[in-house]
């Protein structure tokens, strides 16, 4: 194994660490918004829906599936930056 080897093993490692990191978020932000729903944040909750799509976005088409469940109304929007 080269050195060149050990550089892609790491890489997809700290990928694959890095999209854990924003499921998780996701799903912090998820029970965010589901909290201020019920105790009625209407702005607060419209604030998460547009985190937590950024965050779903960011995350890309890879795990659909696994964010399925953290879907909220708002349209997709583009929030990267130009």
């Amino acid at each position: 194994m080269g050195v060149t080897s050990v550089v892609k093993i790491d890489a997809d490692q700290g990928a694959e660490d890095g999209l854990e990191e924003l499921v998780a978020l996701a799903r912090m932000i998820a029970y965010a918004r589901q909290v201020a729903q019920d105790v009625k944040l209407q702005f607060a909750t419209n604030c998460l829906d547009l985190a937590l799509e950024a965050v779903k976005q960011e995350v890309g088409e890879g795990l659909t599936r696994e964010l399925a469940e953290l879907s909220s109304p708002v349209p997709q929007v583009s929030v990267r930056s130009h």
